[in-house]
């Protein structure tokens, strides 16, 4: 009975340690999205998006139908702009429901670590949340409807949940970033988004070094960037042209899946091996009178394996004349051998001076040709 009296009374004062931080859904301003400007009297323009609460029954809101409302303040830090939306709103500021904190790209150059600093202190925000840099402003790329989804900031979240994306862009949430960031090499990554007229265009990737935006990857690039830092990609799409029989066709490739096993070699400078396999299919020519016989095929993988390969080449040199490395490569050589990753100084000259060796083999495993009943398996 004692033991039953007890955990009432533990359960009582649970719920009643809860009450004072609980408040009914009409006593929240629920903040959706939010956008990061440069002020023009102030350090920062800070622009929040709610949603208009209304009562099914009742229709569309009053607000010719509009489904959220926004509001823009400035001030010279970001909580004392969050302080000031307030007395906007008829109830106290909610960050639970945030999805995507979008940065103009002058901020994002300045540095964003009072930005992510406060993002990670409030507790309410989750680590969960999308960061997002546009090339332009904040403020009117968070206001931009989309026809396909009403709330900009929903229309992110829903870009980044759907995978194939990651060929040209990837989803970066704030505890990614800060992870990344903290790695030794101090860099890491944030996908880019402009305005396209009235279209919300979402490719490409903000590279950063210590919370700085220096350089930027594009289309193409993300995906072979996701590949040297996760080891795995999925949906890449490549176009290679080979000359088959005296004829230059033009081969496209999709659905590609690539897999990297990297290691490195203790030399002077770090020598990096990276093999890579892959597969893919084909899903148009520009001739289409070319059979997809074993010899073609044969020429269509050993052209794509030198695509991937000179691509690779090309994305790394870039980063190293940078002097930004934002695949954990230090780290691998860090976590392994730490006396060996201290002689290399790495943040100086150790990642500019890296050399890699690069193999790629690639197969096709499918041709597309649903209507040529006659062909036959592609030999190996």
């Amino acid at each position: 009975m004692k033991k039953i009296v007890m955990i009432l009374l533990i359960i009582c004062v649970m719920m009643g340690a809860c009450v004072p931080d609980s408040r009914e859904l009409d006593q929240r301003s629920m903040i959706i999205g939010m956008g990061i400007d440069k002020g023009e009297d102030h350090l920062y323009k800070i622009t929040i998006q709610l949603p208009i609460l209304t009562d099914a029954s009742n229709g569309p809101s009053g607000l010719g139908g509009r489904q959220y409302e926004s509001f823009t303040v400035e001030s010279d830090t970001i909580w004392d702009a969050f302080v000031k939306l307030e007395t906007y709103t008829p109830s106290v500021l909610f960050f639970g429901h945030l999805k995507a904190v979008v940065i103009s790209e002058e901020i994002a150059r300045d540095g964003l670590k009072e930005v992510v600093d406060l993002l990670d202190r409030e507790s309410t925000v989750a680590n969960q949340v999308y960061l997002v840099v546009v090339e332009g402003e904040a403020s009117e790329f968070t206001r931009q409807e989309s026809p396909l989804v009403t709330l900009p900031a929903l229309y992110l979240d829903r870009f980044f949940q759907a995978e194939q994306k990651v060929a040209r862009t990837n989803g970066i949430r704030l505890f990614k970033f800060l992870r990344d960031t903290n790695m030794v090499s101090g860099a890491s990554s944030i996908p880019l988004a402009y305005l396209e007229g009235e279209q919300i265009i979402v490719e490409g990737m903000g590279v950063f070094q210590d919370y700085q935006l220096k350089t930027k990857i594009r289309e193409k690039e993300v995906g072979l960037s996701t590949l040297l830092k996760d080891d795995f990609v999925t949906d890449m799409n490549c176009t290679v042209v080979i000359e088959h029989e005296d004829v230059k066709v033009t081969t496209s490739l999709a659905r590609s899946k690539l897999k990297q096993s990297i290691h490195f070699e203790e030399t002077d400078p770090v020598t990096f091996h990276i093999d890579i396999k892959g597969s893919g299919e084909i899903v148009s020519l520009a001739d289409v009178t070319v059979k997809d016989t074993d010899s073609f095929i044969k020429e269509v993988e050993k052209e794509t394996e030198q695509y991937f390969k000179d691509k690779i080449h090309a994305l790394i040199k870039r980063m190293q004349e940078e002097n930004i490395e934002p695949w954990l490569m230090g780290h691998r050589i860090w976590a392994m051998n730490p006396g060996y990753f201290e002689q290399l100084n790495w943040l100086e000259s150790g990642w500019k001076e890296a050399q890699f060796q690069i193999n790629v083999e690639f197969e096709i495993d499918d041709t597309g040709q649903r209507g040529y009943y006659h062909k036959e398996k592609i030999g190996r």
